[in-house]
């Protein structure tokens, strides 16, 4: 993903706070994405909390489960 589109999830992600609108703006998907055979999830980010399934990005900062993915994956 490219520098600008980056900084354009995390600006629309800092300006809202409703939860549903997040995921929708992170791309969030119930399923892990494959990319060069690199399957990419929340358990595989470094923002994801296990003990906590939640996602510690400070812009997204919502409950996740480890099979899912989204757009800003290890920025």
């Amino acid at each position: 993903m490219s520098d600008d589109k980056t900084e354009d999830l995390i600006g629309r992600l800092r300006a809202t706070e409703d939860m549903k609108q997040k995921c929708d703006i992170a791309g969030l998907a119930h399923s892990p994405v494959k990319n060069d055979d690199l399957e990419m999830s929340c358990e595989t980010c470094i923002y994801f909390l296990p003990r906590r399934a939640w996602c510690d990005l400070p812009e997204l900062n919502i409950p996740v489960d480890p099979e899912w993915y989204c757009d800003l994956w290890r920025v």
